[in-house]
């Protein structure tokens, strides 16, 4: 049953990936698997809701995941209480401000706020897990870890290939350790073309009050000729004001209460 279930999920990752659809020949190979049991698999998740197949033989994930994925998120009350923080941050930053939430051992983000109305915007796909050693916001978190302990989470995921990632994005394990110095040094991150080239994102750690440890993190994106050192310090201070009033809900309510709180006190 348990390889069922991960064939199963493997599944629903791969057409979160596809959104012109898969065939099932394609689905089959990717998964290495036979096709009765591919099959099988596919009845099933088409029974229950989660795949359906269009007209052209395409697999295709259904919106059951998407509103189960929201309603989630609706109970989250670090993530309510965001919402009128992140626009706030978007809005003095004139840029792209996302929260990522720390789930397991993943960095996922779960909201944004564009404050650019004009011009270029940066306002990449949403969601997914984020990878740390080439991200700002998942070096920030690394700088939380002993160097022992992100050394360890820094092998088990690997590092990106050439091109892959921004020019920035580092290779090795001293490389990384050294941008995780800084940033542990600084408590933030600013670092242009670490996840996409031409991209400058300025990363601030969420903590729970009296806590080091690392719930969350905001970020700020935009464009690297528009937003430079100098624009990342200038809004460095309302970051660290929004982390904070998120640190301020009790840890127990963070994450998973069902309790949602109205305000949080300033």
């Amino acid at each position: 049953m348990s390889a069922e279930l991960e064939r199963g999920l493997q599944t629903i990752e791969l057409l979160s990936h596809a959104p012109r659809g898969l065939t099932f020949t394609e689905i089959a190979t990717a998964l290495d698997a036979s096709k009765g049991p591919a099959h099988r698999l596919m009845g099933e998740l088409t029974r229950l809701g989660y795949a359906r197949l269009d007209d052209f033989g395409r697999y295709h994930l259904t919106l059951k995941l998407t509103s189960h994925a929201l309603q989630y998120l609706e109970l989250i009350p670090l993530v309510d209480l965001a919402r009128p923080l992140l626009e706030e941050l978007a809005a003095v930053s004139g840029e792209l401000a996302r929260l990522n939430l720390v789930d397991g051992p993943h960095l996922v983000r779960v909201g944004k706020a564009q404050g650019r109305q004009s011009g270029l915007k940066y306002d990449p796909l949403h969601g997914g897990n984020l990878p740390l050693a080439c991200t700002a916001s998942g070096l920030l978190l690394l700088s939380s870890f002993s160097d022992d302990e992100a050394a360890a989470r820094l092998q088990e995921e690997g590092f990106a290939s050439p091109g892959e990632y921004g020019s920035a994005a580092p290779r090795s394990t001293e490389e990384t350790l050294s941008i995780i110095h800084r940033a542990r040094s600084d408590g933030y991150l600013y670092l242009p073309n670490i996840y996409e080239e031409g991209v400058a994102p300025l990363a601030y750690p969420i903590r729970p009050a009296g806590s080091r440890d690392i719930v969350g993190v905001l970020t700020v994106s935009g464009p690297g000729f528009r937003f430079n050192e100098q624009a990342a310090q200038d809004v460095l201070p309302v970051m660290k004001d929004v982390a904070e009033k998120l640190g301020r809900i009790p840890v127990a309510d963070m994450l998973g209460s069902h309790g949602r709180p109205t305000e949080i006190a300033n």
